[in-house]
C-alpha cells in the first residue's frame, strides 16, 4: 500500500482503481494497549534578556530552576518548544520560573526583577502529567501579564497517530510531548489516518486487516474491542466524529466515485451529502458541526471546499494554493483551517482564515523543510505535523504564530520509527 504522507488525496485514486471490483468481508482483532520508553530531554538552558523587548516580541526568554532534575528537564523542553518563550537568548535575565516539589505537590513561582506573573501557581501531584498541567498554568499566568491570548496546551492536547515501530503501521495515540505513548492496534497490517471520538474513548481509522482493502473501523480504548464500522463495496476511508460526537464523516466509492458521506456513530447507512465526478477526501468537522471542509478536485489539481453537514451545494475555499489537501479546522480558533499543500515541488502547510479569507503560509517559513498533515491543538496556536527528512517521517509541533520564522520542534522519539497521520483530541 506504501506510505500515506502528504498526499491521501493521491491514494485514494489508486485505491479507488484497484479495489473497484473487490467485496469485503467482517473480522475483529484485539488490540492491546502498552506503555512504551520515553525520549531523555536534555537539561534546562538558562536563559537572560531585556524585558523591554518582551511586549514587542511576544516572547519571554526564561530560566527554569528546580531541584529535582527531572522535573527541571520536562518543564524546561515543555516551555521551550511553545512559541511564546525563549530558551536560547543570552543576556540579562528576564524572568525566573522556579518549579518545586512539595511533598505530593508541585508548585511554580516567577522572581527577579521582572516578574512573569505574581504569586504561587501548584498542582496536585507529581508525575509527568502534573508538570504538563503545572507549565499549562505558567503559560496561562505568562498571557495574562502581558497581554497575550495564551491557552492550555500541554494537558489539553492527546494524540493520535499512525507508526511503523512493530514493522507494520498501526495506531497509537500520546500526550502532546511523548511522555506516555499506548499501542493501540495489533493487526499486523497497514491502518492509518486515526481519528477520536471527542469523548476521547474511541478512535475511528482506516485499515487493510479484513480484505486487504480499505475499511473503516473504530477501537473502544476502555474494553480493547475493536469492529468494523464501514465495510462496503470499494474503498472507504474517513472517520471523522462531529464535535457533539453522534456523527461520523467518510469518504466512501460505493458509488464508484470517491464521495463524502455522514452516518450514525451508534451504526446505520450513510447519506451522501453530495454528487458530482470529482473524488473527495478528507472530510473534517466545523467547531459547531455545522459545515464539513473536504478536499476535491480533478486528478492532479485537488482543491478545499466546504459544503453544509446536511448536504448541499459545494463551495470552494479560495487558499490560493492549486494543489491542497488533509484540512482539519480549529475549535479553538474557529475562524482557521489548517491544511498541506503542494507548490513547485514543496510540501507545506498553510493556514486558511474564514473570515478575512486570507491564506499563511507556515511552509514559506520553515526554510523548505517537508511539512505536512497538520492537527490543531488544544490552544488553538499549535500544530502538530509530519516532517519528512530523506525516507524518514516523525511528527512535529509548530507554532502557527510565528511571523518571520515559526518554531518547530520534533516531538516523536526515534524509538517511534515512522510515524503519520496525527489527530488531536482536545481533553475537556
Amino acid at each position: 500500500a506504501g506510505k500515506l504522507r502528504l498526499d491521501k488525496f493521491r491514494c485514494c485514486e489508486m485505491i479507488v482503481a484497484a479495489m473497484n471490483l473487490l467485496f469485503k468481508f467482517f473480522a475483529v482483532f484485539s488490540v492491546a494497549a502498552a506503555t512504551l520508553s520515553m525520549p531523555v530531554f536534555a537539561q534546562d538552558v538558562v536563559v537572560e534578556t531585556n524585558i523591554q523587548a518582551i511586549s514587542r516580541q511576544g516572547i519571554l526568554p526564561v530560566k527554569i530552576v528546580c531541584a529535582d532534575a527531572q522535573v527541571r528537564a520536562l518543564a524546561s523542553f515543555a516551555l521551550g518548544v511553545h512559541g511564546a518563550f525563549d530558551t536560547t537568548i543570552g543576556g540579562r535575565s528576564a524572568a525566573t520560573l522556579r518549579f518545586a516539589k512539595n511533598g505530593d505537590s508541585l508548585s511554580a513561582t516567577c522572581d527577579g526583577v521582572n516578574r512573569a506573573f505574581a504569586g504561587t501557581l501548584t498542582v496536585a501531584g507529581t508525575s509527568d502529567a502534573a508538570v504538563m498541567e503545572l507549565c499549562d498554568k505558567v503559560v496561562v499566568a505568562v498571557g495574562k501579564t502581558y497581554g497575550w491570548n495564551l491557552k492550555p496546551l500541554f494537558s489539553k492536547t492527546k494524540i493520535a497517530f499512525s507508526s511503523t515501530r512493530s514493522g507494520s503501521r498501526e495506531i497509537y495515540f500520546s500526550d502532546v510531548l511523548f511522555r506516555s505513548i499506548k499501542w493501540v492496534t495489533k493487526h499486523k497490517s497497514f491502518s492509518a489516518m486515526p481519528h477520536w471520538h471527542p469523548a476521547g474513548t474511541r478512535i475511528f481509522y482506516t485499515t487493510y486487516a479484513s480484505s486487504g482493502a480499505a475499511d473503516v473501523y473504530s477501537v473502544d480504548l476502555n474494553t480493547a474491542k475493536t469492529s468494523p464500522f464501514a465495510a462496503f463495496k470499494n474503498t472507504n476511508t474517513g472517520g471523522a466524529v462531529s464535535p457533539d460526537g453522534m456523527r461520523v464523516a467518510l469518504a466512501l466509492s460505493v458509488r464508484g466515485t470517491m464521495d463524502v458521506y455522514v452516518a450514525p456513530v451508534s451504526g446505520g447507512s450513510p447519506r451522501i451529502l453530495l454528487k458530482d465526478p470529482d473524488i473527495k477526501t478528507s472530510p473534517a468537522w466545523s467547531p459547531d458541526g455545522n459545515t464539513i471542509v473536504f478536499t476535491s478536485g480533478p486528478t492532479g489539481s485537488p482543491r478545499l471546499y466546504t459544503v453544509p453537514a446536511s448536504g448541499g451545494a459545494k463551495t470552494r475555499l479560495s487558499t490560493g494554493f492549486s494543489y491542497a489537501t488533509d484540512p482539519d479546522w480549529s475549535v479553538a480558533s474557529p475562524t482557521k483551517i489548517a491544511f498541506s499543500y503542494l507548490r513547485g515541488g514543496r510540501a507545506g502547510i498553510g493556514v486558511y482564515d474564514t473570515k478575512t479569507r486570507q491564506t499563511k503560509d507556515l511552509g514559506l517559513m520553515l526554510s523548505g523543510k517537508k511539512i505536512s498533515n497538520p492537527a490543531w491543538c488544544a490552544d488553538g496556536r499549535h500544530i502538530v505535523a509530519v516532517q519528512e527528512v530523506g525516507k524518514s517521517s516523525f511528527l512535529v509541533l509548530l507554532d502557527a504564530e510565528g511571523d518571520s520564522k515559526t518554531k518547530l520542534t520534533r516531538i516523536s522519539p526515534v524509538s517511534m520509527k515512522d510515524c503519520y497521520d496525527p489527530d488531536v483530541l482536545i481533553v475537556r
